[in-house]
């Protein structure tokens, strides 16, 4: 992906809570070079959603039906912390 595209992301990584710009821009920063279309899709996907929803399933243990949009979840629990 472009270097554009990964700065724009970065922005977006940017949230109304410390908590979640911690988690979001060291998923990013680790991760993302590594990550496959569907993680990425995910990302993508997740920063799209509200900063309490984020914060329930990365802080509060709450899950989002969807799949792989948990297995992200997982992998930034368990690899940005």
């Amino acid at each position: 992906m472009p270097d554009a595209t990964v700065a724009q992301l970065r922005w977006r990584c940017r949230r109304g809570m410390k908590e979640l710009d911690l988690l979001l821009g060291d998923w990013l920063a680790r991760r993302w070079d590594g990550a496959d279309a569907g993680q990425r899709r995910s990302f993508q996907w997740l920063l799209e959603q509200p900063d309490p929803e984020i914060a329930a399933w990365l802080i509060g243990g709450s899950r989002p039906g969807n799949a792989g949009h948990a297995a992200l979840i997982d992998d930034i629990v368990r690899h940005c912390h």
